[in-house]
């Protein structure tokens, strides 16, 4: 929807005033991953993850066939259920796989395969105008990923840690569906509070930025398809090769203390590119891609190694269920600051400028994570 929305807007006769709406109700959608993720707690790493991968595939290229709005915002409802889900299950398999001084390189890996997907969805929106179906075709695009369930179904072991925690594990059937909910509450309340309060002030600062960026290179300066896709190409190749560094650089520096220099970093990117023009916007676009990918890789990090195994996909869960809250906060704030300052980019501004309060809450309330064993950061309770 980001690449394609004003050719989206055309075609499904969306108005501009609703277009913050209609995302927020798309966006409302990963609030309902957590269900999914609390099974993953349950049955395993391995049939959740199939499971919610098989299910966003073929919604989303449903959504292509979309008629009207309604039905377009409906599939995307959700397909974001099994989009979120399949990001949570993913980097649990990360964390409770990956050797203790590399999990921050593995996340920066999943950034990498996730900016592969999205390059090609670059490519194609380059081309839209002489794509047979048009925008549709981008979301059509999400059938060939099937091919890839017999290598699922195949390759992909259970995680060992979840092996472990289920031989140990002879709770009555209620009572194992009940205690990852219960224990987000009771065992790390402070860690959970403030990890869920820097996530939602993310989230409610940076969604409206990275929704409209695509349309404001387009309708305020002229970017064509092709030009706004070799753009974000170039923008998606930087930030993909750097995931893989700033990933190790957590490793070695501290996730805490890059995420913080980063967080610093992001809104200032954001609001300069909704204030520049000329050459300074590809600069900054790439420099808020840069320090974006950065910032959410020592996040997912952090995210899931303060937890412990037995409830760490459940707290996944309710932290994307925060960030998806914070979400539709934050689009539904911006329709509002729209309808009262009446330019959409002065909107975008003031809501990433609050982003500046997450990296001082990060730094005072979280521990450090790189560098320790799961189970001397956070042992079960």
């Amino acid at each position: 929807m980001v690449l394609a929305l004003p050719q989206i807007q055309s075609g499904l006769s969306i108005e501009d005033a609703a277009v913050s709406d209609v995302a927020a109700v798309i966006r409302f959608g990963s609030l309902l991953a957590v269900p999914a993720v609390l099974v993953a707690d349950r049955v395993g790493r391995r049939p959740a993850l199939i499971f919610v991968v098989v299910a966003n595939v073929v919604l989303t290229a449903t959504t292509g066939a979309a008629p009207s709005m309604e039905a377009f915002a409906t599939l995307q409802f959700l397909a974001r259920i099994f989009h979120t889900a399949t990001g949570i299950v993913a980097a649990v398999y990360i964390t409770e796989e990956f050797p203790t001084d590399h999990r921050g390189w593995g996340f920066g890996a999943l950034a990498i395969l996730a900016g592969v997907g999205a390059g090609l969805a670059l490519f194609m929106f380059g081309m839209i105008e002489q794509l047979p179906f048009g925008w549709r075709t981008l979301y059509f695009l999400a059938l060939p990923a099937l091919a890839l369930l017999p290598l699922l179904l195949r390759g992909l072991p259970e995680t060992q840690r979840f092996l472990s925690a289920q031989t140990q594990s002879h709770r009555s059937y209620v009572s194992s569906h009940l205690r990852p909910i219960l224990s987000v509450a009771t065992a790390y309340p402070g860690r959970f509070a403030a990890l869920a309060v820097v996530i939602l002030v993310v989230a409610i600062s940076n969604v409206a930025a990275g929704l409209y960026g695509p349309t404001y290179l387009q309708s305020e300066h002229d970017y064509s398809p092709a030009r706004l896709s070799t753009i974000l190409l170039l923008t998606g190749i930087v930030g993909a090769a750097s995931a893989l560094y700033l990933g190790s650089l957590s490793d070695r520096f501290g996730r805490r203390r890059l995420a913080v220099l980063l967080l610093v970093a992001s809104p200032c990117a954001m609001v300069g590119f909704y204030e520049a023009s000329g050459m300074l916007l590809p600069v900054l676009l790439v420099t808020f891609a840069l320090v974006g990918t950065g910032a959410d890789v020592s996040l997912a990090a952090m995210g899931k190694e303060l937890f412990p195994t037995s409830y760490r996909s459940t707290v996944s869960g309710f932290v994307a269920m925060v960030a998806a809250t914070g979400g539709v906060i934050g689009l539904w704030t911006h329709g509002r600051l729209f309808d009262l300052i009446g330019d959409q980019w002065t909107a975008v501004s003031a809501l990433a400028a609050l982003g500046l309060l997450a990296p001082f809450i990060l730094a005072f309330t979280l521990p450090e994570t790189n560098r320790r064993a799961l189970e001397e950061i956070s042992p079960e309770r």
